[in-house]
């Protein structure tokens, strides 16, 4: 990271971050060529897990390249400039993961993964019991963690606390 004096270094402010936050970015990778998809998710045991078609150019991108990038941000309020035309800020609180990611097969892993996302979007909605259909026939993909970063502007104060699993 370039600017220290902004990183989150409480791992367990990073955590909250990636649980909470509603919509993440995924960003993939194919002959030289970004793409970015905006997807929901859930973070659980620094894996980050969401729903997919089956085909797209998503999933094309990565069949040829694992490697992926994942980002969530907080805006939290701008700062408008005093003294000059384009000294505004703005207050906000971002994450950057780096991972590899894999479709998920087993049918435990992917219908406690889809339990989850109905806990966190829609947690009026009955949950999917073991081996169903549903959780058959979904395209369940995962990103294991590898690295995280995250900052916030403009600066706070910081605790470190060193990450566990990464």
């Amino acid at each position: 990271m370039r600017r220290r004096d902004k990183e989150i270094a409480n791992y367990q402010e990073v955590e909250e971050l990636l649980s909470n936050a509603l919509v993440g970015r995924l960003g993939t990778c194919f002959d030289n060529v970004p793409y970015i998809t905006p997807v929901n998710y859930v973070y659980d045991n620094d894996k980050i897990y969401f729903h997919s078609a089956h085909e797209g150019r998503k999933i094309e991108n990565i069949k040829h390249n694992q490697q992926v990038c994942f980002e969530i941000d907080k805006m939290i309020s701008i700062i408008p400039g005093r003294r000059m035309p384009c000294g505004s800020t703005t207050e906000y609180k971002s994450v950057i993961v780096f991972g590899d990611i894999r479709v998920v097969d087993d049918i435990d892993e992917k219908t406690v993964a889809l339990n989850k996302l109905i806990e966190k979007y829609a947690p009026e909605a009955p949950r999917l019991p073991q081996y169903s259909e549903a959780a058959e026939r979904t395209n369940v993909l995962v990103i294991d963690v590898k690295e995280i970063t995250a900052k916030q502007s403009p600066i706070g104060k910081k605790v470190v606390i060193k990450p566990t699993g990464i």
